[in-house]
């Protein structure tokens, strides 16, 4: 049996995808299984994976959906996975050849933790972007690490470790209820379940943003961010800090979600009302109080800042 199982979600990626297939076939640590999941691709993607899977270098599987469902390509490739712990990668970003060697070694030296986290570096055109926020390398208990991402989202799909038991547990990713989003609902919701995570502050992973169809698509800001679910599932169940740093961090992304709704020219007054007094800090107050300028100003300001 494997010690990990690598999902690799895959929809016309044919671009980028044999160098994010070499990037996992490159790692130090082999004891892998690589699980492609092919969401009824017509860009050439199927046929690179089936001669991959014919050359006995990965696992395909295949959804025939009409169209990209990166939640439940994922899920699929986690519920049929052999190994004992789950990583994924998008088809169009990379592993650097440590990722999964010290994913690996912090498993070893920490049985007790569920989840894993290793930094990740955001890419534009080849060129990597300022990293705002280093956390500390080791265990981070439930308030730290939802302290942690109040501040940033320091979790990222790319760089993330779950033991597979607990995310089938918990229902894997939600499928079918948001069209962006669903990943922060999913990493913020196993932060409130596990009473400690791991997190190794080296870079092991490449995001690179030009490729983020489903982030650049402003049609999927239509509905709140999904992390507002969250404060009802939680309620009671957390300490009153963890509670305040839980609200702190769905407050941050749906400030986020609302910058970038107003920056569309569109109405963010649910994003304002869902706000929670609970969560709010400075930063907050500032951020909600210039989404209230009228939109010529506002834009105006914009302009200005630029």
């Amino acid at each position: 049996m494997p010690f990990f199982s690598v999902i690799v979600p895959v929809y016309d990626k044919a671009a980028s995808l044999e160098a994010a297939l070499e990037s996992v076939y490159g790692q130090t640590c082999q004891d892998f299984e690589l699980v492609a999941v092919d969401d009824g691709s017509q860009d050439g993607s199927m046929e690179i994976l089936a001669r991959h899977a014919a050359q006995g270098r990965l696992t395909l599987l295949q959804r025939n959906s009409p169209g990209p469902g990166g939640y439940a390509a994922r899920n699929h490739g986690a519920s049929l996975a052999r190994a004992p712990w789950l990583t994924f990668l998008d088809a169009d970003d990379l592993y650097r050849p440590d990722h999964l060697r010290r994913l690996h070694e912090a498993i070893v030296a920490h049985p007790g933790i569920e989840l894993f986290v290793n930094a990740y570096q955001k890419m534009e055109d080849g060129r990597p972007l300022p990293r705002l926020e280093r956390l500390p390398d080791g265990r981070l208990a439930r308030r730290e690490a939802l302290r942690a991402f109040a501040r940033s989202d320091f979790i990222h799909m790319n760089g993330a470790c779950l033991r597979r038991e607990r995310f089938l547990q918990l229902g894997g990713f939600p499928v079918d209820r948001y069209r962006r989003g669903g990943d922060v609902y999913f990493w913020l919701k196993v932060l409130c379940e596990l009473d400690a995570i791991h997190y190794c502050n080296s870079v092991t992973s490449l995001w690179q943003l030009e490729n983020s169809g489903v982030t650049r698509d402003k049609r999927n800001l239509v509905h709140l961010h999904p992390g507002v679910d969250l404060l009802a599932e939680y309620a009671g169940r957390l300490t009153k800090e963890e509670a305040r740093q839980l609200h702190a961090a769905i407050n941050r992304k749906v400030l986020s979600w609302a910058v970038e709704k107003k920056r569309l020219g569109q109405p963010v007054r649910q994003e304002l009302a869902a706000l929670s007094h609970l969560g709010m800090q400075g930063r907050h107050w500032l951020h909600a109080t210039t989404l209230l300028i009228p939109q010529p100003y506002y834009d105006r300001l914009r302009r200005w800042v630029k």
